[in-house]
């Protein structure tokens, strides 16, 4: 327990001074009347008749109620650095949660309709919708895919949770899953045992785990320029098609 409370407010100090320029700070509210807290970074040059990705990016429990939405996710911090957002001009939304609630229920729901809204908004490309996120916000990533599995175009998840015995409703999209050896919040064996689920089920995941890493495997994972170059090659198959599902 005492590991955990050190774990927590090293996550809070890495939050606090680490900064995400150029994120702008809004709300939604969606059909029951939920509002949902997110910031939105745009691409640094938005060209006409173009349409960019989006990058769904989810934080974990230690994100919940924080002010700095923007810096609740390492994601965010990585791809909004000038040479990646260069690279990989995209949208990025950071939507955050209250402190006593999860990336289920209500806010997911919030979440998912805020997601299929965007696109009457901003020049967002629909097939190259992706979904990432760490510790609770990686749950949080299944929880998303598993609801709207034809949604999404790919996924990361880094140290998260899943079910296991719904692996099957998600074996068509391409997926990379990390995860520290040595983690002790969430184990291991969380991300192995989905990995093999959806190998089962015909699915073909990509799992990444780091020998001798704890639970900041999201350090390793959003650090690496192998999985932007591999999430934003991504594109979701039929989207003519699977259009009337996306509004």
């Amino acid at each position: 327990m005492k590991y955990l409370y050190v774990l927590f407010g090293l996550n809070l100090c890495w939050i606090a001074n680490t900064k995400a320029q150029g994120f702008a700070k809004t709300e939604f509210k969606d059909s029951t009347g939920t509002v949902l807290r997110y910031a939105i970074l745009k691409p640094a040059s938005i060209k006409p008749d173009t349409k960019y990705p989006l990058v769904v990016s989810l934080h974990g429990s230690g994100g919940r109620g924080n002010q700095n939405w923007q810096g609740n996710c390492a994601a965010n911090i990585a791809l909004g650095k000038p040479e990646r957002r260069q690279k990989y001009p995209c949208y990025i939304i950071a939507p955050t949660v209250g402190r006593n609630e999860r990336w289920s229920g209500a806010p997911l729901t919030a979440l998912i309709e805020l997601v299929k809204s965007l696109p009457k908004e901003h020049p967002v490309d629909r097939a190259r919708i992706y979904v990432t996120g760490q510790s609770m916000g990686g749950a949080g990533t299944y929880a998303a895919i598993i609801k709207e599995p034809d949604l999404f175009a790919a996924a990361a998840l880094v140290c998260g949770r899943g079910q296991t015995e719904l692996a099957k409703q998600i074996v068509h999209l391409p997926i990379w899953i990390f995860h520290g050896e040595k983690d002790s919040v969430v184990p291991t064996r969380c991300s192995r045992e989905m990995v093999e689920a959806l190998k089962k089920a015909g699915g073909k995941p990509i799992y990444t785990e780091y020998p001798n890493v704890r639970h900041n495997s999201w350090t390793r994972a959003y650090g690496d320029d192998g999985l932007w170059a591999w999430l934003f090659a991504q594109k979701r198959q039929f989207a003519e098609k699977n259009k009337s599902t996306v509004h």
